[in-house]
Order: C-alpha cells, then structure tokens, then sequence
C-alpha cells in the first residue's frame, strides 16, 4: 500500500522523474545511510546512492521505528514487511519478506521505505527490495540484528540504513551537531556508546551500528541535504 505520496514526495510521475532521475551508474558500495525527510531535499543523495546499487542487487533496507512497538510485538526487535509487487508510478517494485513479525501496521506512520520505492522502480526494477523495520535499544539487541544481516549478505545485497544524523533540534545547532556525528562515523567511533550516554541522537544509530560490522566499520560522506529543517539529514557509505 502507498500511504505517503504527496506528503513526504510528489504524487505524479512527471514531478517524481524530475526528482529520480538522472542516475548515471557508478562504482558498487556495499552499505549506504540515507536520511529521511521531504524528498526534494535530499533526492540528491538517493540518486547518488543508488548509482552504487547495480539493477538486479537485491536491497535491504533497515529502517528504524519512531514509535513504541504495539502490545503484540513487545520484544521484537524487528518486523518485515510482506512479500508482494507495490505499484509506483514509475513502475513496480518487488518486495520480499525477510520473514520475521508483521510490519504493515507500521508502514501507515513510517515513510521511510516509501521514500526508495521511485529510484527502486527506475533504477532498479529488476531488484528485490528487502524491509526490516527494527526496535533496538541496546547493544546485546545491536548484535543480533548484526546476526540477521549477516545472514543476508550473499555478496549479490546492498544495504540501506535510514537514518537522520540527528533528532529535532533548534535550527542553529543542526549543522554542528550533524556534522559531529559525520565526522564520528567516518573515524569508526563506537556510535553505539556515545547513542546510549545521550551524546548523539541518530535515530538509526543501533542499526548503523550493526551493519557497520557487515564491512569496515568506517563510513564515506556523499553529502548532505540541500535544506536542513529543524534535523540534520546526511548519505555516507561503506564498503
């Protein structure tokens, strides 16, 4: 189901192209962190991003909930999505399960994968695009999501961590406190740590923790948003 078109991206095709397209090809990357936010700011970055994902990769995208579980998912620490062909106006896209929970509740307040859906369908309509929704809190969690990963890293798997670089913020401390956070990770700093003491606040820091460890544990800069509001927004990745 779409639940987002119009809010977070354009609805029609003609402003989507626009915003998906041109992707020219380039070197692969194993692992990627996008950020999450009104897709004209940051389209940029998805296109550089995926020009390092070659069509027919299959794509695991991790995607961190921003809401309390529901009483019936109580310790779980992931959800995946159902197996099915979501219909864009750019053309399908193939989901499949990773097989653990039921995420669907969730996709109705989570726009995040909806975000990749355009520049899957352009640019990769003969991928499969894998979502894991998690709810981790701490590191023992961290390293059993690092487990499930690992167990999907067939060498032929990109993997997309969605994540801002900070929670909300006053507009004159994003772009320090964002770039704090950049330069952390691309020294490969323990994130993890500094998440847990309150000194970073990146939504998707257990989940850039635990796909860090699927390649060298440093991340590259891409770039950062064309806009930031009230968070700062960034892409990096890692081989």
């Amino acid at each position: 189901m779409i639940y987002h078109s119009s809010i977070f991206y354009p609805e029609s095709k003609e402003e989507l192209s626009r915003l998906v397209s041109p992707i020219e090809d380039t070197a692969a990357h194993k692992a990627f962190i996008l950020p999450h936010m009104r897709l004209e700011y940051i389209a940029h970055l998805y296109r550089s991003v995926f020009s390092s994902i070659p069509d027919g990769r299959r794509v695991v995208a991790i995607l961190p909930l921003h809401r309390e579980l529901l009483e019936r998912d109580e310790g779980k620490i992931m959800l995946t999505a159902a197996s099915r062909i979501e219909e864009t106006p750019l053309g399908p896209v193939r989901i499949e399960s990773a097989g653990s929970g039921d995420a669907s509740v969730y996709e109705e307040e989570e726009y995040s994968l909806e975000l990749l859906y355009p520049f899957m369908a352009y640019h990769n309509p003969s991928s499969t695009l894998i979502p894991v929704f998690t709810h981790i809190v701490s590191a023992e969690n961290t390293k059993k999501l690092h487990a499930f990963l690992k167990t999907l890293d067939d060498g032929n798997t990109s993997f997309i961590v969605s994540s801002n670089m900070t929670a909300k913020l006053p507009q004159e401390s994003v772009a320090s406190e964002r770039d704090k956070v950049i330069a952390a990770l691309e020294k490969g700093e323990n994130l993890m740590d500094q998440w847990r003491k309150g000194h970073v606040k990146a939504c998707g820091t257990p989940a850039i923790s635990a796909t860090g460890r699927l390649g060298s544990g440093r991340w590259t800069l891409i770039g950062v948003s064309e806009k930031e509001t009230k968070a700062g927004h960034a892409a990096l990745y890692m081989d």
